[in-house]
């Protein structure tokens, strides 16, 4: 078949484009489970790996985590699912026959659930009242909820030994965020749930352990199959890593995996790098290294590390059953696809791509090809990102334009990865730089804590001199240079604009913090107080607070800005850029303010994310592709 012609990718693939998360098997591998969201709207998928057919098992109230951002939406033990409804009620469905039942009252948020060993009682996260709690039902509904926790800030993923007897979850302070200080803690029922008669004989609860470390974050605990090690996620080395214990925790000693991090910051319950085959032979992992992901099988008995060989950059959401993995991954051209294979010694078995979330087909010969780089950066510090380059007839005619996107978070990265506005503007004759600057995720916490007080200045340096790497190493146009983010990212688009304005052609900045105590005060509870780790406590950082907010500094302000924000905002309230676009206003200068009823933090409908890319593009070809050189 002849060669096409360079096709730049089309607008449809960002717009119907569908999320896929939460792969997990059944009771056996011959049934797989995920989360789509299409148009706004999630599901939890059930599919017959033997037949391939697909069928969506949740109707109403639709499937929503409603702990923090979401997430650990449900769980499956032989033919019961529970999930976290939008109602704010945990629901058991009998995959048999379809009934379906709530087992929890309302609350402000359900997530989490994990079903006990025995099948009897389920864990779930429920945030209420200033707090989150683990609490324990009876599947059957007879009893409970029980709060298991000593009303905590947060807790997250609750984790039940083999026999049922003890319990684990992560949790931490008011003041701290889970990636910067969070604990383990394990205890012990007074009777084991199989040999209760009722739940409420499970209490008092003994405390066993408590895993901590100033400054040094603990997360995701898991016990082997067996019930004798106890295995969790800490960056108390300086990199995030597995370690593993006894049965109660103690001795636990960090295992060696090479360079790079196992799992990542914990925005979400559900999360872990790690995961134990059936057996206990193996425990299975995703290392990040330089922002790509690949695949360890690891003998927790002898340490002994190798690598799967994988398709795929980005990997996310790893399960285990039996020897079988699944997983959502992507690579720089392939759209997020769930995937299982079988990674056992003996009969290793290629990726099989069961779900994927594209709608039509891509053109991998007319993408861009991307490339993790780094650069020098203040101070003698070096940064890191990902530089997609301009490709089809119009990279060649240099000098072109520069978009440089800072990631949300900002406690974050951006992987090497399926990213489609990349390649939307790469393959229209752009130069694209994702900025991984200093304070993200993934280089280790010494990377990490810079972002701590200098929130608005190392992300700012390392978006400049990432700029001017980019001008200086691919020739790219020094004139029309476009500075682009959401959230985080967001704010620093506009605190950009303020700092350099003779630097930056133009902004687009989607659900930014323009005045940051008075996003803190409307945000939602999970990061309420993550400013204050970032800039310093309250009240005597107030003067920093005031002078690192944007809208202090907003008559500064002389490139063209485009301001995208969803009325029903939890995260950065709307009126955060409905100001910010009023003092730009007041004082003459080019704003557009697009506003969408309804939508979040982040834009899910379908119709929604075609008007946001089609404003984009209007707006930089008349603020940007325009102007002289």
């Amino acid at each position: 078949m002849p060669r096409m012609s360079f096709l730049p990718l089309p607008l449809e693939r960002l717009y119907l484009a569908h999320e896929l998360s939460e792969p997990s098997f059944g009771d056996t591998s011959d049934d797989l489970f995920y989360v789509r969201r299409a148009d706004g709207k999630r599901s939890i998928v059930r599919q017959r790996l033997a037949s391939g057919l697909a069928e969506i098992v949740t109707a109403e109230p639709r499937p929503a985590g409603g702990v923090g951002y979401g997430g650990a939406v449900y769980t499956v033990r032989g033919t019961t699912l529970v999930y976290a409804g939008s109602d704010g009620r945990l629901h058991a469905i009998d995959l048999a026959c379809g009934a379906q039942r709530a087992l929890t009252p309302v609350y402000e948020g359900v997530a989490a659930p994990a079903i006990s060993p025995c099948g009897r009682a389920v864990a779930f996260l429920a945030e209420q009242d200033g707090h989150c709690n683990v609490l324990l039902v009876d599947l059957k509904g007879d009893a409970g909820p029980i709060r298991l926790t000593d009303n905590p800030w947060y807790a997250f993923n609750p984790a039940f030994a083999p026999d049922g007897g003890s319990i684990a979850w992560q949790e931490w302070d008011q003041l701290d965020m889970p990636w910067d200080q969070s604990r383990i803690r394990i205890a012990r029922f007074a009777r084991a749930i199989p040999a209760c008669t009722t739940l409420f004989e499970i209490a008092p609860l003994t405390p066993v352990a408590t895993i901590a470390k100033e400054n040094a974050s603990y997360a995701a605990p898991q016990w082997s199959p067996d019930g004798s090690r106890f295995s969790f996620q800490s960056d108390a080395s300086g990199w995030r890593s597995l370690w593993i214990g006894d049965a109660d925790g103690r001795g636990a000693a960090r295992v060696d995996t090479g360079e790079g991090e196992i799992g990542l910051a914990d925005w979400l319950p559900g999360r872990a790098g790690f995961r134990w085959s059936d057996d206990g032979e193996a425990i299975y992992a995703v290392r990040s290294r330089r922002s790509q992901d690949s695949l360890l099988r690891i003998d927790p008995s002898a340490g002994k590390v190798e690598e799967i060989p994988s398709a795929y950059t980005d990997i996310q959401g790893l399960q285990v059953r039996g020897h079988s993995l699944t997983y959502s991954a992507t690579s720089y051209s392939t759209p997020a696809v769930i995937v299982t294979r079988q990674a056992d010694g003996a009969r290793p078995g290629g990726e099989v791509v069961r779900a994927s979330a594209a709608v039509g087909l891509v053109d991998a010969a007319s993408l861009a090809k991307p490339e993790v780089i780094s650069w020098g950066t203040a101070g003698g510090a070096r940064s890191w990102g990902i530089y997609v380059p301009p490709a089809g007839p119009d990279a060649v005619r240099a000098p072109r334009p520069l978009i440089v996107f800072v990631h949300g978070g900002p406690t974050s990265q951006v992987p090497l990865s399926w990213q489609a506005q990349a390649q939307y503007f790469a393959t229209r004759g752009w130069h694209y730089l994702m900025v991984n600057h200093r304070g993200g995720t993934g280089y280790g916490r010494t990377y990490q804590d810079q972002l701590r007080g200098g929130w608005g200045v190392v992300d700012l340096e390392d978006a400049r001199s990432g700029a001017e790497h980019v001008l200086k190493t691919h020739s790219a146009d020094r004139s029309r240079v476009v500075i682009t983010g959401g959230s985080a990212g967001g704010y620093s688009t506009l605190w950009a604009l303020t700092q350099q304005p003779d630097f930056w052609t133009a902004g687009i900045a989607l659900f930014p913090l323009a005045h940051i105590y008075d996003a803190v005060v409307g945000a939602h509870r999970f990061e309420r107080h993550y400013e204050e780790g970032l800039f310093g406590r309250l009240p005597e950082a107030g003067p920093l607070w005031q002078e690192r907010s944007p809208i202090t500094h907003v008559d500064r302000v002389r490139a063209p800005l485009l301001l995208f924000h969803g009325t029903e905002d939890k995260a950065v309230p709307f009126q955060q850029s409905v100001d910010f676009a009023e003092a730009m206003r007041r004082r003459g200068a080019t704003v557009e303010l697009v506003t969408y009823e309804g939508e979040g933090h982040g834009f899910a409908k379908e119709a929604n994310r075609r008007d946001m890319m089609e404003r984009m593009e209007r707006f930089l070809d008349k603020h940007v592709l325009t102007l002289q050189r």
